[in-house]
């Protein structure tokens, strides 16, 4: 385990093997932290500059509420400076997850493994995203919402809304979609 400068865990918080905590990391209480995560770590951020990609420093926070529990493998980025990557109260975030820099994450969200949530998302209270999600940087998920397994979400959507397949759109049109194709092509002759 490694835990660097700077880091405040809170009481009755447990941390597994392996895990890497980088410095100016805020842990709640009663918080689970799984085997093999990273927290911290530099976030994937580049700019052109003089014929090639230059690194961008990312020097901001991570805020991690109570009563968050992580699974094994968890990747939580750094944010730039002068922000914080944030994972609300009570949300529960299973195996082999990457969350980038600056992404705002709400309380009692349900993220399922290998979801991939890209840099400066904003997502509300009480969303699901589903395993082996998708999410583009900079956009937004209302509160509630629920994005279903294997889709890729890249636009914002509203509170409560439920969004499945690629790219992703309102679950009720895409289970139309399939019933239609399941019908043309699904049906033994």
């Amino acid at each position: 385990m490694h835990i660097g400068p700077d880091v405040v865990i809170g009481p009755d918080t447990v941390i597994d093997s392996n895990v890497t905590i980088m410095g100016d990391t805020r842990i709640g209480t009663r918080v689970r932290i799984g085997p093999g995560t990273v927290i911290g770590c530099e976030g994937f951020g580049y700019e052109w500059r003089d014929g090639g990609y230059q690194h961008l420093v990312h020097t901001g926070r991570i805020v991690i509420e109570d009563d968050v529990e992580i699974g094994a493998n968890v990747t939580i980025a750094r944010a730039k400076k002068g922000r914080e990557t944030r994972i609300g109260k009570g949300t529960k975030i299973d195996c082999l997850v990457h969350i980038a820099h600056n992404v705002l994450i709400g309380q009692h969200c349900i993220i399922v493994a290998q979801t991939g949530i890209a840099g400066s998302v904003v997502i509300g209270d009480n969303v699901t995203l589903a395993g082996q999600t998708g999410v583009k940087d900079h956009i937004r998920i209302g509160d509630g919402a629920i994005v279903y397994a294997k889709s890729a979400l890249f636009r914002s959507i509203p509170a409560r809304a439920r969004y499945s397949g690629i790219p992703a759109r309102p679950h009720d049109q895409m289970r139309r979609f399939w019933a239609r194709l399941w019908h043309k092509f699904g049906r033994e002759k």
